[in-house]
Formats: structure tokens, C-alpha cells, sequence
């Protein structure tokens, strides 16, 4: 699980701001620090010129040693010594005595020492306690971190206001689409919604439509295939009905014949219903993998000899043995689609025709064609035949009108075309399908 999205912007924000706030103290105590060992090392030196002058003035210089010296335990403390020497020649400092700034000491005991002499032999020593220098940048970075107890959980409440406020529309939107039942699929309103999710409800929008054409679809399909079974059906019970009151052995064996031939029509039917909803709400859950068309086209073309030599209609297949006509698709959709094809094909036919199937490698493509000499298909109907239960001539004809809608639906998911065509050489239809070739590794 992902969590919340609003406890995230909550908690990213949220050490966003103590992050940036702690960051700045930081480089804050940096700089205060810093500004005052400079302050403190300035008053040093300061107060080493003011013992300087002080001892100038006494009326009488001691001739030698320590003047004065404070207990070197208290946070400010300083030496003082006299050395006078002869005019011309330079006092000698004291042990210990250094000109300028110097650190001594260890752990509590170290100091900040500044020391000074003038020509006249005196020398003078000025220091602090590290600890008290430490103590002032220590108390400056608590000021600076007190507002943070208090603007922390002022910061806290506003981002919390802010981020509701601000996915107040997501809730709104998410409120909405609840409250919808399960027939409302019109479009969510673009208006009213921020950019930010306008990507989320054009997607929804795109669902919506893709569930209303299913829907459509099914309706659609269901009144069409309920108005085309009932056909056969109702052949099957009439012929039935006639073989209950034939007067002889033979009139009710045409009419048993007949309930045959109604049962096979609805079972083909049936089965081209099948495929065609299987196709409607699969998106592909076959899986698309390397195939041989030529092996497919043998696999569909041989069950269909026997119904062409009971009807005297020469089949034939021209296909390469191997290699050169490879595609990528799915074997039982590629099998359908062939198989619909040369059954059209046999259904059109006159009896002693011919029905051809042929393989061609293209550049691209591998190029599928079926054709027969049948009475074909008028290029003004041509763009109709691929309508679902439309069949030439108004549907007296033997088929479902299903099978060029399957074929092309097939042949659309493969990423080809498909294109009905004037047979080369006297009359007849060819189709024409064009998959695209396997890449050749």
C-alpha cells in the first residue's frame, strides 16, 4: 500500500520546514559564534591598551616583577608586569608572557589570552575563560531555536489546513464519482477541476466512454443475435413439426434431414457468436507468439476439403514449405480468421468452382488471399460487408453474416488490413489480408 497521500504532503512539509529552520539556527549559531570571538577578542585587546595606559600613569614604576595579577579562576582576569630597563636596550617579557592572541589551557581551565607591552617595559596580559566565551554563543542559538516552539506547531496547523484545503477537490471528485450508480456513465466536469488532476479525470472520462460503447456493444449484440437465432430455431421447430405429421416414411426423412441441416446452421451460428464475443471483451489474454502462417492456413484449410469435394469445388492451397511467410499472432485467432474466410468463400462459390488460397511474402507483410469465382461483392457494399449479421441480398443467404466481422476483427488486432477485391482474372472476390512479418533476428 502507497498510505495516504494527504499524511505524506503532511509529513514531507512538515520536515521540509523543521529541516530549513534547523538548518538556519545552525548556520545562525555559525555565524553568531563567530561575531562574537571577534567581539570578544576586539574587548581584549581593548582592555589590554586601557592596563597599559593605567600603568603609565603611576607615579612610581617598580623596578621589577609583577605589579598586579587578578585569580586567574574568574570568567576575566589579567597580569601586569614591570620590567624598566636602561634608555636604549629592550625589557625581557616574563615567563609566559606572549605578544597577541593565544590559547592555554586544558578541558575547564582554558583560556582566551591577549598580551601587550609598551616601550617603557611593561607588559600586560588579558583573558577569558573559554567556557564563558562558549556560554554567550551557547545563549545566543537558545533565542534563536525559542521561536521554533512556538512557530512549529503554528507551521504544523497551517500545512495541515493548507493540504486539506487543498485536496478538497480530490475528495470532491472522489465523493462524486460514489454517489454515481452503476448506469450513470456520463462524463465528469472538466470546469471546476484543478490541472493536477485533470490527467485523472480525463482518464476516468475515457473509461466511462470505453464502458458505454461495451455497453451499447452487448445491448447491440444481444437484440442481433437473439433476432438471428431465432431464425434457425424457428426452422428447426417447423421442420420438426412436419416430421411429427408426415404421412410417410420419406417426407419425414427430408424433414428430419432438414431439423439437420437448421441444427447445423444455429451451431455455426452459435459458434461465430462465440468468437465474436470472445474478441469484444478480451483484450488479449492469448498470448502473441512467433508463428508459420503457411502451417496455420494448412490447419484451417483441411477440414473444409471434404464440404468442397461434396460440392465439387476445387480448394486449393499455395503456400511455402517454411521460413519465408512467419508472422507474430495468435495460432487460434490466425486459424479463425483463415478458416471464416474460406468458408465464405465455399458459401459463395458455384458448385464445380474454384476457391484458391494463397501465401506471399512481402517486404513487410505477409499477403493472405482468398478468392473464388463466385458473384463477388458490388464495391458500393463492399465498405458494409464488414457490419455484423449484413448479408448480400437482404439475409436469405445460408450464412450468420458474422464471418468478414470476425476476419476483420482479427486481422485488426494483428495490426494488419484487410481489403475485399475484384477477382484478377473473371468474376468472383478476393480477399486480401496483409499481416505484418516477424522481424528477422
Amino acid at each position: 500500500m502507497t498510505g495516504s497521500l494527504r499524511a505524506r504532503l503532511l509529513l514531507i512539509l512538515g520536515v521540509s520546514v523543521v529541516a530549513a529552520w534547523l538548518a538556519t539556527a545552525f548556520f545562525s549559531y555559525l555565524d553568531t559564534r563567530r561575531l562574537i570571538d571577534d567581539v570578544v577578542d576586539a574587548n581584549l585587546r581593548q582592555s589590554a591598551e586601557v592596563l597599559l595606559g593605567l600603568v603609565r600613569r603611576l607615579p612610581d614604576m617598580p623596578a621589577t616583577g609583577l605589579v598586579a595579577e587578578t585569580d586567574a579562576s574568574q570568567p576575566i582576569s589579567y597580569r601586569i608586569h614591570a620590567r624598566p630597563t636602561p634608555q636604549g636596550q629592550l625589557a625581557t617579557p616574563p615567563a609566559g608572557w606572549r605578544a597577541g592572541y593565544r590559547d592555554a589551557g586544558e578541558g575547564d581551565s582554558r583560556q582566551r589570552l591577549y598580551g601587550a607591552a609598551d616601550d617603557a617595559g611593561a607588559f600586560v596580559e588579558v583573558a577569558i575563560r573559554q567556557d564563558v566565551r562558549d556560554s554567550f554563543a551557547a545563549r545566543v542559538a537558545v533565542h534563536i531555536l525559542h521561536p521554533l516552539w512556538f512557530a512549529v506547531p503554528l507551521l504544523a496547523g497551517l500545512i495541515w489546513a493548507a493540504v486539506r484545503w487543498g485536496l478538497r477537490p480530490l475528495d470532491r471528485l472522489a465523493k462524486g464519482v460514489a454517489r454515481r450508480s452503476a448506469a450513470d456513465l456520463q462524463p465528469l466536469s472538466r470546469e471546476t477541476t484543478p490541472a493536477e488532476i485533470l490527467p485523472l479525470v480525463a482518464a476516468l472520462n475515457a473509461l466511462f466512454a470505453r464502458i458505454a460503447a461495451g455497453r451499447e456493444r452487448d445491448r447491440r449484440f444481444a437484440a442481433d443475435a437473439a433476432h438471428e437465432l431465432r431464425t434457425p430455431l424457428a426452422a428447426i421447430k417447423t421442420h420438426a413439426q412436419v416430421a411429427q405429421q408426415a404421412p410417410d416414411l420419406a417426407q419425414c426423412r427430408r424433414a428430419v434431414e432438414d431439423v439437420v441441416a437448421g441444427a447445423d446452421r444455429a451451431a455455426r451460428l452459435v459458434e461465430q457468436l462465440l468468437a465474436l464475443a470472445r474478441l469484444d471483451h478480451e483484450a488479449s489474454a492469448e498470448s502473441m507468439a512467433p508463428l508459420d502462417l503457411a502451417v496455420a492456413a494448412r490447419q484451417a484449410v483441411a477440414p473444409l476439403a471434404a464440404p468442397a469435394a461434396a460440392r465439387d469445388i476445387d480448394l486449393g492451397l499455395d503456400a511455402p514449405e517454411a521460413g519465408d511467410v512467419r508472422i507474430h499472432g495468435n495460432a487460434d485467432l490466425i486459424v479463425v480468421l483463415i478458416r471464416n474466410l474460406v468458408e465464405n468463400a465455399l458459401r459463395h462459390a458455384p458448385r464445380g468452382g474454384h476457391v484458391d488460397v494463397e501465401l506471399a511474402p512481402g517486404a513487410a507483410d505477409v499477403v493472405l488471399r482468398v478468392c473464388d469465382d463466385g458473384p463477388g461483392i458490388a464495391p458500393e457494399l463492399r465498405a458494409r460487408a464488414f457490419d455484423r449479421f449484413f448479408r448480400i441480398g437482404g439475409g436469405a443467404g445460408p450464412g450468420s453474416g458474422l464471418g468478414l466481422s470476425i476476419a476483420a476483427a482479427i486481422v485488426e488486432r494483428h495490426g494488419g488490413r484487410l481489403e475485399l477485391k475484384d477477382k484478377p482474372r473473371g468474376p468472383g472476390l478476393c480477399v486480401e489480408v496483409a499481416l505484418p512479418r516477424q522481424a528477422k533476428a
